[in-house]
């Protein structure tokens, strides 16, 4: 069960230069928001998908993966995203998109994922009928 307290702003930073950061906030006490920076590809999902393990593991239900600062989302980022919105329904939760930039939105269109993913203009959007 998450606990009420309020958790520390969290950043990983990954190696190579292909992702520089990887941010995550709690808006409330099971909803994080995970913002990772740069491209999403094969070698840079698997530490957005410990980033976002990492969080859940914390207490949260919900994830909105803020993808404002991402300038490449690659087969490997868009794999990531349909595994993470399984395991958020398998929690009981949900995985939601925010500011998702031209270049990620042309990928979820052209493989249909459009029709997977709610997405929102930014985090707060994306959390705010969260519970």
């Amino acid at each position: 069960m998450a606990s009420d307290a309020p958790r520390p702003d969290t950043s990983l930073e990954t190696a190579g230069d292909q992702t520089d950061t990887i941010t995550a906030r709690f808006l409330g006490p099971a909803v994080v928001v995970v913002s990772p920076v740069g491209d999403i590809d094969t070698a840079t999902a698997a530490p957005l998908r410990s980033a976002i393990a990492e969080q859940v593991d914390a207490g949260a239900t919900h994830v909105v993966l803020d993808l404002a600062g991402v300038d490449f989302l690659g087969s490997a980022g868009l794999a990531l995203l349909i595994a993470e919105r399984e395991a958020a329904i398998a929690r009981e939760g949900q995985l939601r998109l925010a500011g998702v930039p031209r270049t990620a939105g042309r990928a979820l269109s052209l493989t249909g994922l459009t029709e997977l993913f709610d997405t929102y203009p930014d985090a707060e959007a994306a959390a705010a009928d969260l519970p």
